[in-house]
């Protein structure tokens, strides 16, 4: 699973998949179609309108029954800054995901698809050994200015304030530009 990214759907007219995150495959020129797989395995063919590439930095994808989990991190251009410029941190952030893997008894991989804005990391083993390297997870990665919010646990309820509707617009911050994700719309045709 890992070399896939996280995304969230929308604005598609199976309203009932609005929302939900799933990992991308990758796109079929001959169809003009990213195609997704869901948390629930169900795979799916999406314009690309209908796909959020930019999540939350700890955006949590279960798949394969809890056995994977695709975390969402931060932009790909961190990485690239510190692999690019602090060569020495880079190296020490490589050996310190192989450590989190044997004391976690989990395989976990640094997800960077080419081309993508985000980055991950995928946590791949028994699920009750994957959702313990979850929750330790910030603590690796925080030494190295990575830091993610811990797992949301299920039942955790939010304040009223702080929940959003799958349908509602998102705001997702890049690299200090501001995104508004909003619903498709249809625009009307130029006459001539």
């Amino acid at each position: 699973m890992a070399g896939m990214a996280g995304v969230r759907l929308r604005g598609l007219q199976a309203t009932h998949l609005n929302g939900l995150l799933a990992v991308c495959k990758g796109f079929d020129e001959d169809k003009g179609r990213w195609e997704v797989v869901l948390e629930n395995g169900e795979a799916k063919a999406v314009k690309n309108d209908n796909v959020l590439q930019v999540l939350e930095p700890g955006t949590d994808i279960l798949m394969q029954n809890g056995s994977v989990l695709h975390v969402t991190i931060g932009r790909v251009s961190v990485l690239n800054q510190m692999e690019q410029e602090d060569r020495e941190t880079w190296e020490l952030l490589q050996k310190e995901v192989d450590q989190f893997s044997m004391t976690h008894e989990v395989r976990t991989e640094l997800n960077c698809p080419d081309g993508w804005p985000q980055f991950s990391i995928v946590l791949t083993g028994d699920p009750s050994s994957v959702m313990g390297a979850r929750k330790a997870l910030p603590e690796m990665l925080k030494p190295f200015g990575l830091e993610i919010p811990g797992p949301k646990v299920k039942g955790d309820t939010e304040p009223e304030a702080n929940k959003v509707e799958a349908e509602a617009a998102e705001t997702v911050e890049v690299e200090g530009l501001v995104m508004k994700s909003m619903e498709r719309r249809e625009r009307p045709s130029r006459k001539r």
